[in-house]
């Protein structure tokens, strides 16, 4: 017994369980559609020692289409909350689903918190459903 509980107190230290989930945070407005202007996206919970953000933007409903996104990097380390400015990521292609009026496309933001020699410090998403619909419900009922 004792030594099962020196080896669970051993993995209850292990810092890979202790890491909080880089939050992702973002909202789509009907000037998104078909613009290659990206929404703001806020972040949080990113760990010391980040000096670059990788973020891309997929399209779960077709996977073959690129959405590209940005590698930002800041030589001294980001701030654990950051906001990624509307038009921040340079090689970004926006959302122009061919079911706008519809059902639209479901698209997610992935983003990896590195270090300066490239480790993956946190990760996070977040995802939200593009149409016409879903944004005219998500401001009259959604947050901001």
């Amino acid at each position: 017994m004792k030594t099962f509980l020196v080896f669970f107190s051993s993995l209850l230290c292990f810092p890979a369980w202790s890491q909080t989930p880089l939050g992702v945070n973002f909202r789509w407005h009907i000037s998104h559609h078909c613009s290659n202007i990206s929404p703001l996206i806020k972040l949080k919970n990113i760990p010391p020692g980040t000096t670059h953000l990788v973020v891309n933007m997929v399209d779960l409903d077709n996977k073959n289409h690129g959405h590209g996104g940005a590698t930002l990097v800041r030589p001294e380390g980001f701030p654990a909350e950051y906001e990624i400015a509307a038009g921040g990521l340079d090689k970004y292609t926006g959302p122009c689903p061919e079911n706008f009026t519809t059902l639209g496309h479901e698209y997610q933001f992935n983003v990896s918190a590195m270090s300066s020699d490239h480790k993956n410090l946190a990760s996070g998403s977040a995802k939200a459903t593009f149409s016409a619909k879903f944004v005219i419900l998500q401001g009259v009922i959604g947050n901001p």
